[in-house]
C-alpha cells in the first residue's frame, strides 16, 4: 500500500491524518539554587540563597538569560511563586467589641457571615475583686443565676462587614464551654470546642443558630487524649474530615513555659463528632535533646504532678492552636513562648498533614490566644489582647510586575517585550468551607507573542505602603507550545 492510499485508508477510518504532529508543550522552570543562577543574566537588589531569589530592597529587579530553541515555538504563560512564610501581616486596632473578652474565637463562615465567640465582658464586671487582685464568683445583681451561668460561658456575635457586630446570645455554658478553643462550619451547623477542665480534654457543642439565643446540642468529649494539655485548633479540610492540632505536654515543663510545650498531636474525626483518632505522628516537633530524666509540675486542673520528659538546652513552646488551608498549603498559628524572649505569634506551614510542619515565622508581642480565617478579601488574625489584630493581604508579597520577551530572528537578542503587567495570587473563600481559601495563581497569558527561537523574562519589585517585607520568590515557570 503506498502513502497516498494509507491515508486514504486511514480517512476512511475517521482517523485525523494531519500533515504533522504538533509540539509538545515545554516547560521552562527555575526552582533550585542552580537553576537560578544559570538562568540569571542580571539582577538588581536580588541575592540568590536557598533556591531562592530574596529581593533585599523594595525595589528590585531580575533579568533572565535568553532559552533558546532550534525551532520555533510560541510561548502562553509565566507563573510565579513566592516563599510560604507568610511575613506579611500588620497591626490594626481591635477588631471585636469592647463587650467581647477572654481568648476569642473567629468563624468567617462565607461572605457576609462572620462571627466572633468570645466570654462576656458583662459576667467579668459582674465579679468581686478579691484581696490578692484575682477575681472572685459573681455578685448580687439584676441576673438570675441562670443568665449568670450563660453569662459566664461564650456568647457569639455577629458581623457582615467585619466592622459593626451585633450580639447574638451564649452559646455554651460556664460549666460546658467556660474555655472555648475553636470552632468549625459544615452543612449549616456550628461545631464549637471546648476544653473541660481549662487545657484538658476537647468538648463539643453543636449549634445551627449563633444568633437565636439558644443552646445547640451538647456532645461532650470528643477527644480522649492520654497527654496532658488541650487548647485544640480544628479545621475541617476538603475532604470533609475535621483535623484537630492539640498541645502536647509531655516533653516540657509547661507551667514555666506558658502552658504550651514543644510538641503538637493531630488527632481525626469524619465529622467532627465522632471521637477524635490520634494520629501516630506529631504535626509539629520542635524537641531537643532528651536527657532520660522525669520532671514533673503541678496543674490546678489535674490531681496530682504531672510528669515530663526533660530535654537539653531548654525548648521554645507552642500552643493555643488555629488553623487555615491556602490553596495547597496548610497554616498553623499559635502562641510562641521563645526562651528567653516574651512570647507572641508563632507561625508553622506544611503542604500535608502526613508530614511535620515546619516553623517560618514570629510577629507581634504580648500573650496572643490567636484565631485566623479570611474575610472581606484578606486574612485576620484575632488576638484576646483586646487592643490590637492583624491582617495581611495573603502570602504573596504584593508590588511584583513581569514581562516576557522573544528573540523572532534567532540572533539571541529579544526584540519584542510584553508590557509590564501586574502579577499576584488572589484568594476567594472556598464554598462551604469557613477554614479553607481558593488560590489564583500568579500567572500571566503572554501568548500574544509571536513565534520565536528565544524567550527571556523579567520581573521587578516596587515598595508598597504598609508592607514591611521585600519579595522572595520560590519559582518561575513558562509553558511553550
Amino acid at each position: 500500500m503506498n502513502d497516498r492510499n494509507f491515508k486514504g485508508w486511514l480517512i476512511a477510518l475517521g482517523i485525523s491524518v494531519a500533515g504533522g504532529a504538533a509540539a509538545a508543550p515545554e516547560l521552562w522552570t527555575i526552582e533550585s539554587r542552580f537553576d537560578w543562577i544559570e538562568s540569571c543574566a542580571t539582577v538588581r537588589d536580588v541575592l540568590i540563597e536557598d533556591d531562592q531569589a530574596r529581593s533585599q530592597e523594595g525595589q528590585s529587579r531580575f533579568t533572565s538569560t535568553v532559552k533558546f530553541f532550534a525551532e520555533k515555538r510560541s510561548v502562553s504563560s509565566i507563573t510565579f511563586k513566592q516563599t510560604t512564610a507568610w511575613d506579611n501581616w500588620r497591626e490594626v486596632p481591635n477588631v471585636g467589641t469592647e463587650e467581647m473578652s477572654n481568648a476569642l474565637v473567629f468563624l468567617p463562615v462565607k461572605d457576609g457571615e462572620y462571627y466572633m465567640l468570645g466570654r462576656h465582658s458583662e459576667y467579668q464586671r459582674k465579679r468581686q475583686r478579691n484581696p490578692d487582685g484575682s477575681r472572685g464568683p459573681v455578685v448580687e445583681s439584676a441576673y438570675s443565676a441562670e443568665d449568670l451561668e450563660a453569662l459566664g460561658g461564650y456568647h457569639a456575635w455577629h458581623s457582615t462587614d467585619m466592622k459593626t457586630w451585633t450580639h447574638g446570645g451564649p452559646v455554651s455554658t460556664f460549666q460546658d464551654g467556660a474555655w472555648m478553643t475553636t470552632a468549625e462550619y459544615a452543612d449549616g451547623k456550628f461545631y464549637l470546642y471546648y476544653d473541660r477542665p481549662n487545657d484538658q480534654d476537647p468538648h463539643l457543642w453543636v449549634d445551627d443558630n449563633l444568633t437565636d439565643g439558644k443552646l445547640g446540642i451538647c456532645y461532650g468529649r470528643v477527644l480522649d487524649d492520654p497527654t496532658e494539655g488541650s487548647d485544640a485548633g480544628v479545621f475541617r479540610d476538603e475532604d470533609g474530615s475535621f483535623n484537630m492540632i492539640y498541645e502536647n505536654w509531655d516533653y516540657n515543663n509547661a507551667q514555666t513555659h506558658s502552658w504550651d510545650a514543644p510538641v503538637a498531636g493531630l488527632a481525626k474525626s469524619p465529622d467532627g463528632i465522632q471521637p477524635f483518632v490520634i494520629q501516630d505522628h506529631f504535626v509539629v516537633d520542635e524537641r531537643t535533646t532528651p536527657t532520660g530524666q522525669i520532671g514533673t509540675y503541678n496543674h490546678p486542673n489535674i490531681d496530682g504532678p504531672v510528669e515530663y520528659a526533660i530535654h537539653t538546652p531548654e525548648q521554645n513552646a507552642y500552643g493555643d492552636w488555629t488553623a487555615i488551608k491556602v490553596g495547597g498549603q496548610y497554616y498553623l498559628f499559635c502562641d510562641y513562648d521563645p526562651v528567653g524572649r516574651p512570647i507572641r505569634v508563632g507561625r508553622f506551614t506544611s503542604g500535608s498533614l502526613t508530614e511535620k510542619f515546619e516553623f517560618v515565622g514570629e510577629f507581634g508581642d504580648g500573650h496572643p490566644d490567636p484565631s485566623v480565617g479570611f474575610a472581606e478579601g484578606q486574612f485576620y488574625l484575632i488576638q484576646q489582647r483586646g487592643d490590637i489584630d492583624f491582617v495581611s493581604p495573603g502570602p504573596w508579597v504584593g508590588g511584583v510586575q513581569a514581562r516576557v520577551g522573544v528573540d523572532t530572528a534567532g540572533n539571541g537578542e529579544i526584540d519584542q517585550w510584553t508590557e509590564w503587567r501586574d502579577v499576584k495570587e488572589s484568594y476567594t473563600k472556598k464554598p462551604g468551607f469557613a477554614r479553607t481559601v481558593d488560590t489564583a495563581p500568579a500567572r500571566l497569558d503572554v501568548s500574544s507573542l509571536p513565534a520565536g527561537h528565544g524567550f527571556a523574562f523579567e520581573y521587578r519589585t516596587r515598595e508598597v505602603a504598609d508592607q514591611a517585607v521585600n519579595v522572595v520568590m520560590e519559582s518561575v515557570e513558562l509553558v511553550f507550545e
